[in-house]
């Protein structure tokens, strides 16, 4: 069963990549004489969202992990373009944000900062080059090129809810070189020493706030923990995900980004919070100040991706009926890689 419940996910969502692909590229083409808005709200509506969503219905609920979401939330489903910041622990983060912007109706909107050799991913990054996630070079500080690309989306007015991870990388306890380097970034400013995440990094924060201003309307302030199906705290990479977490536990506290630009020492401030939180899930499994169970943010998993499961099928059927078809993926899945590798001397 653990073999099934890991293989299935990874069978569908790759075998589904070369369809979607094909269909960004048709509306890529079909809005070339469009304004650059157009190509991006088709793009999130009928591939981004889609997809994020097709790949809920595994990790949430073929996983069985229960989502436990609570603080400061949405009583509805809400799309506004925002900013997400969250602490950082292990690949599975991402999966739980996407879980959490699917709550809001803002699939579709996500867009992430990911390290640059992510965009050589065959495939998919092709993709996510083109949906606009920025890429950002370990050790290089290219402030300028990620203005640039914010400007662009704000110039736009794409649809957005950006994630952050303020800390820069994982916190990984066996990680002592990061945890010197945060501990001595901390006592640079004045700040105190952190032992369940790394110092936050503030340029960048505000960055976004200075270069998007009033594109975003909200800033969802996220802790994010984890509890393993043996009732210990876990930090799950992706296929640990899939079989191992019994609860995801996501405390969100939501700020006006007006509010953000006044109090300079919010992003400090909140990871002292979270600090604070970690702290407290360690001993009990639970984050501080938990809800009454009536005020946990639930939903359905299988009613909210049935439609994107149905789509991805759709778009998939014809694999199933045409020899062309099937030939024309099986082209996709090699060509598209080498492509992607002879592109990358001038993939900047």
């Amino acid at each position: 069963w653990y073999q099934r419940r890991v293989r299935v996910p990874v069978v569908f969502l790759i075998g589904a990549a070369p369809s979607y692909l094909w269909l960004w590229l048709s509306i890529r083409v079909a809005t070339l004489p469009l304004p650059k808005r157009w190509y991006h709200k088709l793009e999130q509506m009928l591939c981004w969202g889609p997809y994020q969503r097709f790949a809920m219905f595994f990790f949430e609920g073929l996983s069985g992990a229960e989502f436990k979401v609570y603080g400061d939330i949405p009583k509805k489903k809400d799309p506004v373009n925002g900013l997400i910041i969250a602490n950082h622990q292990c690949t599975s983060d991402t999966i739980v944000i996407d879980s959490f912007a699917s709550r809001l109706g803002n699939a579709g909107y996500l867009h992430f900062f990911a390290k640059d050799e992510l965009k050589y991913v065959p495939l998919f990054g092709v993709y996510w080059h083109q949906h606009g996630l920025i890429f950002v070079k370990k050790g290089q500080n290219d402030i300028e090129r990620i203005r640039k690309q914010l400007q662009y989306k704000k110039k736009n007015d794409i649809p957005m809810l950006m994630v952050l991870f303020p800390e820069g990388t994982r916190f990984n306890p066996e990680n002592t070189k990061a945890i010197e380097r945060s501990h001595a970034y901390a006592r640079s400013i004045g700040y105190p020493e952190l032992t369940r995440a790394l110092t936050p990094r503030i340029t960048g924060t505000n960055l976004f706030v200075e270069e998007l201003g009033d594109h975003l309307k909200k800033i969802f302030d996220l802790t994010i923990a984890y509890e393993s199906v043996d009732g210990e705290l876990m930090r799950p990479d992706t296929v640990e995900f899939l079989d191992r977490v019994k609860t995801v536990h996501i405390k969100c506290t939501q700020r006006e980004v007006s509010a953000a630009e006044e109090e300079k020492g919010w992003l400090l401030e909140s990871f002292l919070e979270k600090e604070k939180d970690l702290l407290e899930f360690e001993k009990t499994l639970s984050l501080r100040d938990p809800p009454p169970a009536s005020h946990i943010y639930s939903w359905s998993v299988l009613r909210e991706t049935a439609i994107p499961v149905l789509y991805t099928t759709l778009l998939c059927s014809p694999l199933l009926f045409s020899a062309r078809a099937r030939k024309l993926w099986m082209q996709t899945v090699l060509i598209v890689p080498v492509l992607q590798l002879l592109a990358k001397p001038f993939w900047k």
